[in-house]
């Protein structure tokens, strides 16, 4: 039946035995053209018209306790300093941790030093500074706030000269390591704090603006079109392409660079990557089996496991939002493709209403989910080598504040969207950097759905 089913949603290439292997599917046969779009500051994640939307509504719940989170994050301080670093890295410890060969194999000796392999930490934490302040200043006119944020942005444009690459003749010019990618979760953070802060005392005018913009298209963005070109071939999971996609888009519309944003939106629309959702970032399309007439979209990660098949949706999400602020509906793309893929991820991981929004997922039971595994179609899959012949146990229940952003758009067009609605209404109201752990996985993405898109 999940063969059949992924037929009927005009899948790219024949699935024998139900099961289909991703790495061998041609590009969609669908192509698109790129577009020259209207960008109208601020853009990406808030338009002027969400700013005014959530301004006028923070008397009332559910936004006066989103509001109050964001306050109490403890990133959304007026006294916070930045902590940048010369050389960003993300980098495992047992490899690279302790300064041994891989160093001098790469050329860079140098530039160890201990605890230099995980650093990026202090971009996630600085990014989520700089855009909870800056969100801080654009609903309460905090001046102070807007202050500390463009400071923190500069402070990291002055003295980061990007990511870590190797000198040596193995490693030349590349990333030491791929983990060094996923710093790219950062980008589309600083992109848009900076967004938000263009406006604040001629801030966008400015020499110390445009060295930011300077910083992070020189750093970042050639990166991140290197590693979505040579994700067709290393089949690195979703969330990676997603890294990238999201980081190119911000740069794109911070700057105005029409070729970054067309790069971006074409590789989510027809890209041979993960990242597209017309081709090995959805498995496969289904009728949902509860009978709600709705649709679900198994999508790359639903396999691997549900701390980063949430973390899709969360960046998915995100993508979507910016692009529609300059007017691509990518929601609404071929179907509500992105609507079905967030649905389906939604149904498997919400609990039950008794157990409640402070949980471990770990003690979680098949028992504690509001949804039986049964009722969630699933066709086996081989990415990267890896044979997924069940959707994936392992992290379900992962809790990502992302849910009304996608209820948000879905209110406010009429989508039925049975399992955003209720992850939405479960977790509202969510928050962001500070709320969910030290972690990356608490600071990938930047959170406050609910302040800035739960609609009336």
């Amino acid at each position: 039946m999940a063969g059949a089913a992924l037929l009927a949603a005009g899948a790219c290439c024949e699935i024998e035995d139900g099961t289909t292997d991703i790495d061998s599917w041609p590009m969609p046969k669908k192509t698109y053209d790129p577009q020259v779009y209207t960008i109208k500051h601020p853009a990406m994640l808030h338009s002027a018209d969400d700013i005014a939307y959530t301004k006028a509504h923070l008397g009332q719940a559910p936004w006066s306790d989103a509001y109050q989170k964001l306050l109490t994050s403890g990133f959304c301080d007026v006294t916070y300093k930045a902590s940048p670093v010369a050389i960003l890295a993300r980098l495992d410890a047992g490899n690279w941790g302790d300064g041994g060969g891989r160093w001098d194999d790469a050329g860079i000796r140098d530039l160890y030093y201990p605890g230099i392999h995980n650093n990026y930490t202090n971009f996630f934490r600085d990014c989520a500074a700089a855009y909870q302040l800056a969100l801080k200043w654009q609903l309460s006119d905090d001046a102070a706030a807007a202050a500390t944020a463009c400071k923190i942005l500069e402070d990291w444009a002055a003295v980061n000269k990007g990511i870590l690459v190797g000198r040596g003749p193995r490693f030349k010019d590349e990333v030491v390591d791929p983990n060094e990618y996923l710093i790219m979760f950062q980008i589309h953070q600083a992109a848009n704090a900076a967004e938000l802060l263009r406006n604040y005392n001629g801030w966008g005018e400015s020499d110390k603006f445009k060295a930011v913009c300077t910083w992070l298209s020189d750093s970042f963005a050639p990166f991140c079109s290197k590693f979505l070109a040579s994700n067709i071939y290393d089949h690195s999971w979703m969330n990676w392409d997603l890294a990238s996609m999201t980081a190119l888009l911000s740069i794109g519309i911070l700057t105005e660079n029409q070729d970054m944003i067309n790069e971006a939106i074409l590789h989510f629309k027809q890209g041979e990557g993960p990242g597209c959702i017309m081709g090995k970032g959805v498995i496969a399309v289904y009728d949902d089996p509860s009978g709600t007439g709705e649709k679900l979209a198994q999508g790359n990660e639903s396999g691997r496991d549900q701390g980063h098949n949430v973390l899709c949706a969360a960046m998915v999400g995100t993508f979507c939002q910016m692009a529609y602020n300059i007017g691509e509906d990518l929601f609404a793309f071929e179907d509500a493709r992105a609507i079905a893929f967030a649905q389906y991820i939604a149904k498997y991981n919400i609990v039950k209403p008794e157990i409640g929004t402070d949980y471990n997922k770990n003690n979680l039971s098949a028992a504690s989910f509001r949804y039986a595994e049964s009722t969630i179609p699933f066709t086996e899959y081989t990415y990267s080598g890896n044979l997924m012949t069940v959707i994936s146990g392992a992290g379900r229940g992962e809790i990502r504040p992302c849910w009304d952003l996608w209820n948000g758009y879905c209110k406010s067009h009429g989508v039925k969207a049975t399992y955003i609605k209720e992850m939405a209404d479960m977790f509202r109201p969510d928050g962001g950097g500070g709320h969910y752990g030290g972690s990356s996985g608490g600071f990938d993405q930047l959170g406050f759905s609910t302040l800035m898109y739960h609609r009336e």
